[in-house]
């Protein structure tokens, strides 16, 4: 499963780039590539899973189910990025489906084994949850600008300068 996964391909993804090249060591057993064709669903929301993953070339969009269950868009993720975080968090369900846009190629790394070598490397653990973190506020403000789109003309724009 770990095929083709080293140290240096590791290296390659923004996101895990402050890990030392011990700890990427440590995340090969843990990791695998996936493929996706154009339109095929990484995840649902609400799935339970127990990977993360860093997309490593394509494009994947983040969708929420809004009105009459339809997906909606609320980002669009490429190489470098985490995708998928709530198995960080414990087991709670996606909190949004994801799905290839283009042919997509991933990283699946066993959440449960990321969250291990946090707890026994704080450094690691430390400089991998800001990035998580980075991630999860960049889905928040992703979901803001569409609640802007959807809400914004009922928004009072007198009051507050037209801040939120």
């Amino acid at each position: 499963m770990t095929e083709g996964i080293t140290v240096g391909f590791l290296r390659t993804l923004a996101f895990l780039a402050p890990a030392t090249d011990e700890e990427l060591q440590l995340l090969i057993p843990a990791a695998q590539i996936e493929q996706y064709s154009a339109g095929s669903s990484l995840f649902h929301e609400g799935d339970h899973i127990g990977h993360v993953f860093i997309v490593t070339s394509g494009t994947v969009s983040l969708e929420i189910n809004g009105p009459e269950h339809r997906p909606r868009r609320i980002q669009t993720l490429g190489p470098g990025e985490l995708l998928g975080w709530s198995p960080l968090l414990g087991t709670g369900p996606m909190t949004a489906g994801a799905s290839a846009l283009t042919q997509v190629r991933v990283v699946a790394i066993d959440a449960r084994i990321v969250l291990k070598l946090c707890e026994t490397d704080p450094r690691f653990g430390y400089l991998f949850m800001k990035r998580a973190a980075a991630a999860i506020a960049a889905r928040l403000n992703a979901t803001r600008l569409q609640l802007l789109d959807v809400y914004g003309a009922e928004l009072p724009h007198a009051r507050n300068g037209g801040r939120l």
